[in-house]
């Protein structure tokens, strides 16, 4: 297994371990239709993590769109950035290495998808041999 793959199965992981401290902070604070929402979406992280095991290339994908949904729902909230700027340092920390940890999933995804694409032989940018 190269260095790459490891590097995307641990951030899945890691991903889906903080989301149980992000599930923990946001449970007060979420109406419940919210919260069951976030877990839901946490509960896919859980399934991603196991498929890093036993179907890691379908697991990459689906870590892709987690990610890329996750960063999405946390950008587009205004009121992640006035907890920001409010200086309560919690949910800084939550908001911020949440959104690096899916940043890096997305970048470690793309990466391996166009390594990849690179050395397969069916490829149109796969470089002929001899």
């Amino acid at each position: 297994m190269s260095a790459l793959t490891r590097a995307i199965q641990g951030v899945i992981l890691f991903c889906t371990l903080f989301g149980v401290a992000f599930l923990y902070e946001v449970q007060p604070i979420l109406p419940s239709s919210v919260f069951y929402t976030v877990a839901f979406g946490w509960f896919l992280f859980v399934v991603d993590s196991a498929l890093t095991f036993v179907r890691p290339r379908v697991s990459y994908y689906l870590g892709l769109v987690l990610a890329v949904l996750a960063l999405g729902a946390t950008v587009s909230q205004p009121a992640h950035y006035s907890l920001i700027a409010s200086g309560d340092v919690t949910a800084t920390l939550t908001i911020v290495i949440g959104s690096v940890s899916e940043v890096a999933l997305i970048v470690l995804v793309l990466a391996h998808l166009i390594s990849g694409r690179r050395t397969d032989p069916w490829s149109v940018s796969a470089k002929p041999e001899g």
